[in-house]
């Protein structure tokens, strides 16, 4: 009997423990014969680091490790960070309007429709629900 690889478990089951394998109910169903050769070679020992073991046309390899998946709350807090960066550029966007309307003086038409439809980009990008990350569709930002 040979060494076996295992697609699933991206591991090599050594043949000379096969019986131990067997009596525990461990060894693999999806198990691919590799010589003697390539059972030494790509043994865990000398697994480089942030690699894995795979099986691509017909041959081991090592591949990189696929980077671990982001909880829904790092989803979360992603796009909530997106959201407060957004808001940030947008109110950027128009802080110049700001401070002639606070210094009393009066706005052109292009000023008044760039503050208007970027306070309505801004609440739209407010009303963003989050909870539905990274499953998001984020507003344009006006083109004004």
């Amino acid at each position: 009997m040979k060494s076996v690889y295992s697609p699933s478990e991206h591991v090599i089951y050594n043949a000379a423990f096969y019986d131990d394998y067997n009596r525990a109910g461990t060894w693999p169903t999806d198990g691919i014969e590799v010589s003697d050769e390539d059972a030494i070679t790509f043994n865990g020992s000398n697994e480089p680091t942030g690699k894995m073991l795979d099986y691509q046309n017909g041959t081991l390899c090592w591949v990189d490790r696929p980077a671990p998946e982001m909880t829904k709350e790092q989803l979360i807090a992603i796009a909530e960070g997106k959201r407060e960066s957004l808001i940030d550029q947008a109110m950027q966007s128009i802080s110049v309007i700001q401070l002639k309307l606070q210094a009393g003086r009066k706005l052109t038409t292009a000023e008044t429709e760039k503050i208007n439809s970027t306070l309505d980009y801004i609440d739209a990008v407010t009303a963003i629900d989050t909870s539905t990350a990274p499953a998001i569709s984020w507003p344009e930002p006006p083109a004004l």
